[in-house]
């Protein structure tokens, strides 16, 4: 597929409450890149692929996505879920970049069929993730009892296989994400979400790098002005995540806790109960 300009397409995934929309808008702030907030939820773009889907599809998926006009998709005026639009100085576009929480299910067919496609995996630590889900208003019902729902999420979840909830899926969720970094070594990359905290220059830096993007000061200076205050959105970027990151510990449920630690203890995903990457 050639999208005119479009050098890179790049998809950012993790479960919901993992940073996908601090990562998606630090790409925003470039001016070479068009970003886009979870085409495939959208009401305009959803239904448009599925596994099953041919080169031509995904094709005209991305090519509709690059000239949308959908308010959801550019997340503007009424339907920003932060209650603001971010807008950043544009100038020859070369890289299309969207976030998603949902459908990752559809990640290895799009790079079976677009050799310019390429995704990351946002992971971060089950707790955070558990603790964040229950205090976003639009995401967790405070009617709803935690020891019913952290596990899988029955009530969130439902039966939309689409979506992520709950430690099981997230378990699930960062498996399927380490069989894509084997599979696709130059196309696929995870991040830690805890490792993008610790050290969100060097992380931003990398991943510019990665795919041939160039690290201006407006991106520079929009990671530190995402950093310098909170602006107490649940959907909003503007935190002080240096703070914020450990939150959970001492609000989550500490048999949860210890439950997961159990759980995870000793297998290839309990690196992500550590503060950072191990070295």
């Amino acid at each position: 597929m050639t999208i005119p300009g479009i050098h890179r397409i790049i998809a950012v995934h993790g479960a919901p409450r993992s940073g996908t929309s601090w990562l998606g808008q630090l790409f925003n702030s470039s001016e070479h890149v068009a970003y886009r907030y979870q085409p495939m939820f959208s009401h305009a773009f959803k239904n448009r692929l599925d596994t099953s889907s041919s080169a031509s599809e995904v094709s005209r998926f991305f090519s509709d996505l690059l000239c949308t006009e959908d308010d959801f998709v550019l997340q503007r005026g009424n339907s920003s879920l932060a209650g603001y639009e971010l807008t950043f100085q544009k100038e020859a576009i070369t890289h299309l970049v969207y976030k998603e929480v949902r459908y990752h299910d559809l990640i290895a067919r799009i790079l079976d069929l677009e050799p310019t496609f390429a995704a990351i995996g946002l992971i971060r630590n089950p707790c955070a993730v558990i603790y964040s889900w229950t205090n976003a208003p639009r995401e967790y019902d405070r009617t709803w009892k935690l020891d019913e729902e952290w596990r899988h999420a029955p009530r969130k979840n439902g039966n939309h296989p689409e979506n992520w909830y709950g430690f099981e899926r997230w378990k699930e969720l960062a498996l399927l994400f380490h069989r894509l970094q084997e599979r696709y070594p130059d196309r696929f990359h995870i991040i830690r979400y805890e490792d993008l905290v610790a050290n969100p220059e060097r992380i931003v830096h990398l991943l510019f790098k990665l795919h041939n993007l160039p690290l201006t000061a407006h991106t520079q200076e929009f990671l530190q002005q995402t950093q310098s205050h909170d602006d107490g959105a649940a959907y909003g970027v503007f935190r002080n995540v240096s703070t914020s990151k450990e939150e959970w510990r001492g609000q989550l449920d500490n048999d949860i806790v210890a439950t997961i630690h159990d759980d995870l203890k000793g297998g290839p995903l309990s690196r992500y109960l550590l503060p950072t990457s191990p070295q």
